[in-house]
């Protein structure tokens, strides 16, 4: 089971047991809250009633017909009220009254009559100066069947004194207040659903960002690219404090791991030309003609140069690498920029006579790394001359793309890049044999390039082309293209 769906179905769970608790609680609170309510209305009209028949007690006439048809005409009024929602369309109570003893001495429902209620304890407390009050079921096994009596001393004045004369007791069926509770219970159960929906989905997503962002210090501690950015959670210090351990325990790692890598690559590579310059050193020792003391000299100054080459390359990569991706940007010309690099290699390009073909936007301008992106133009320039041949041609061309893009494109005259290697150029120490020397380079210029590219969030590919894209400049070429494009 994922982590989602069990954070989602605890997180769920306690919902529902909470709003369960508190249904159940309410619910509980309803009928008695209800009950208290009637039973309040009841206490005040048995009183008013009380003293509106104290007169008729006292004389004897709740017995009459007359009474009793004025009692029955106020019980069976129709009525036409909406009260939440429920019309009430009659009166749902019954009215007995008794003597000073708690003999029946009027029922509104003619059967009451004439027994002895005293025992009752609405009758039997009021007698007694207590507030009487009882609830009696009909059916013993339904609590709905159950009427609420509520009693009131019946007073009336004689030679200047109240005397205690009857009692009036209301009664009203508790199942005349059902519709009430009940459109209360839908209205709480309706309201339960909506709120555990909601709920749920609060939920989700709650579970979702806690997936999420444990997925997210998960991908990042798998992934040993050193591209990867730390990531970091807002109001979740305590994901935050195991990313930040994660990176210090991948630092350390990675730190192990590249110093072990960068130590056997260099030494593989500084084998080579090391192997060269001790074979030249020992022959030299030897009495040799001045020529070919020259030639093993020269051979000596040449793997020289190529293992400073080769040292300054793995520092600028070490640098690129561990610098954390800190640009310093500013805003460079870079059309400039090429003339300067062109210029640096200027030597180079009249060795070889190599014609260089520009077609540059005097005005192209963007935010870069100085530094890094010169490095790149000089490590492209210098791929460029090592795999042309003598009087080959060199095309640059740099202009603005919709949307404030830069197309920057480097054509060399050669031959073609094998096709199992095209999808390998840009590999750190991969390299092809040069087309004159069948030399291998480092492996590391490009790479630096394409690293410095992506850093600045461009994108760079390299094809075989036939007719190259500048060719209003020199059509009908074959060779390679750099084609790059930066923001």
């Amino acid at each position: 089971m994922s982590i989602f769906i069990r954070i989602w179905f605890f997180f769920g769970l306690i919902i529902l047991l909470g709003l369960w608790f508190m249904s159940y609680t309410f619910n509980q609170q309803v009928k008695p809250n209800v009950r208290q309510v009637v039973e309040d209305t009841l206490a005040e009209n048995a009183n008013i009633i009380a003293m509106l028949v104290a007169q008729d007690v006292y004389e004897h006439q709740v017995s009459t017909p007359q009474f009793d048809e004025k009692i029955q005409k106020a019980l069976n009024r129709k009525l036409n009220a909406t009260i939440w929602q429920h019309n009430k369309k009659e009166i749902n109570q019954q009215i007995y009254i008794t003597d000073a003893k708690g003999i029946v001495i009027y029922d509104s429902q003619g059967i009451a009559t004439g027994q002895d209620y005293s025992k009752w304890n609405d009758v039997y407390l009021t007698l007694q100066g207590k507030y009487g009050v009882r609830s009696t079921r009909s059916y013993a096994e339904d609590s709905d069947s159950s009427t609420m009596y509520i009693a009131a001393p019946i007073y009336y004045q004689v030679n200047q004194q109240q005397q205690l004369i009857g009692v009036v007791s209301i009664g009203k069926p508790n199942s005349s207040v059902q519709p009430y509770i009940q459109r209360s219970e839908n209205q709480l159960f309706k309201q339960a659903i909506w709120i555990t929906l909601l709920s749920l989905f609060l939920a989700s997503l709650v579970a979702y960002w806690l997936k999420h962002s444990i997925d997210r210090v998960r991908k990042y501690a798998q992934a040993l690219a050193p591209v990867n950015q730390t990531p970091h959670f807002r109001s979740a210090q305590e994901l935050n404090l195991v990313a930040q351990a994660i990176e210090t325990m991948r630092e350390k790692l990675e730190d192990r791991a590249y110093v072990e890598h960068y130590v056997n690559t260099l030494t593989h590579e500084l084998k080579s030309p090391l192997t060269a310059i001790q074979a030249s050193a020992e022959l030299l020792k030897e009495d040799l003609p001045l020529y070919d003391q020259q030639q093993f000299a020269t051979h000596i100054h040449t793997q020289s140069q190529r293992l400073r080459s080769l040292i300054d390359r793995m520092l600028l990569l070490t640098r690129l690498e561990k610098s954390k991706h800190q640009l310093e940007l500013q805003t460079v010309n870079l059309a400039e920029l090429i003339q300067q690099v062109l210029d640096q290699h200027a030597s180079q390009l009249h060795s070889k006579n190599i014609q260089c073909l520009l077609d540059l936007d005097a005005q192209c301008m963007m935010m870069a790394d100085r530094f890094w992106i010169q490095q790149t133009l000089a490590n492209l320039l210098d791929n460029a001359l090592d795999f042309s041949a003598e009087s080959a041609k060199i095309l640059i061309q740099l202009h603005r793309l919709p949307q404030q893009k830069t197309a920057l494109y480097i054509f060399n005259e050669g031959p073609w890049i094998p096709d199992y290697a095209l999808n390998q150029v840009f590999e750190t120490y991969f390299s092809l044999p040069r087309p004159v020397s069948q030399q291998r380079s480092s492996g590391i210029g490009l790479s630096i390039v394409k690293q410095v590219i992506e850093q600045h969030h461009g994108q760079i590919s390299i094809e075989n082309v036939q007719t190259n894209h500048i060719a209003r400049l020199q059509p009908h070429l074959q060779g390679v293209m750099v084609k790059i494009q930066l923001p």
